[in-house]
């Protein structure tokens, strides 16, 4: 039990130095721009599209694909989906704090997640009587992991609490619950950056409104 338990952390810890590799995103918006960072994704997302193609071909094996990922577009096209339409979306700063959700606050999520049992709400052997909800100290974690970001950039970023409050409760919940559409589930890789940068954008748009 131990040693299942060990390799499935060391796996989850490979998969998620991977996954801060997007850092290039919010450190692309802060020193290039959107328009170099958006066409930087784009390149990366055409290049990765090649090299799926051929994988669900079976031409060629990617190291640290998920099992459920075998025959089925994998999570880092969603990564990289959901991380351009985050920059052309919305406003730098939300697109930012968005992509530090998705690349920091999932990699906690996921930690936390690999040493707890019913964590994967969106495999093939997901539980579904319990609505496909992860257990709730991964929750509570990808929250606490969420707010502590928004709040740590908000000297430079210049959000307020109740919209970083409001992002960080939607990568939350994207993150925790499978979201099905017809027979599949909505690879929270995508729905992160992009739910979360949407409720942010919605609440500053308010907040800017109540003041005038």
């Amino acid at each position: 039990m131990a040693l299942e338990w060990r390799a499935k952390l060391v796996k989850e810890i490979r998969r998620k130095a991977i996954h801060l590799t997007g850092l290039f995103v919010p450190l692309g918006l802060i020193f290039l721009g959107r328009t170099v960072t958006a066409g930087a994704i784009a390149l990366a997302m055409a290049a990765s599209l090649l090299l799926e193609a051929a994988r669900l071909k079976g031409k060629i094996r990617l190291p640290e694909i998920r099992d459920h990922e075998e025959t089925k577009v994998a999570s880092y096209i969603y990564y990289m989906a959901g991380s351009l339409l985050c920059v052309l979306l919305f406003s730098p700063m939300v697109a930012v704090t968005a992509m530090l959700f998705l690349i920091l606050g999932d990699t906690v999520s996921g930690l936390a997640g690999s040493i707890l049992k019913n964590c994967d709400v969106r495999g093939a052997a997901a539980p579904a009587g319990r609505g496909r909800i992860k257990p709730l100290p991964v929750v509570a974690a990808m929250f606490i992991a969420c707010l502590l970001i928004g709040y740590l950039t908000s000297g430079f970023s210049g959000l307020s609490v109740p919209i970083y409050l409001a992002g960080a409760a939607a990568a939350t919940f994207a993150d925790g619950v499978a979201i099905i559409i017809g027979k599949r589930s909505l690879d929270d890789n995508f729905s992160i950056p992009v739910f979360s940068g949407a409720l942010m954008s919605a609440v500053a748009l308010i907040l800017d409104s109540s003041l005038h």
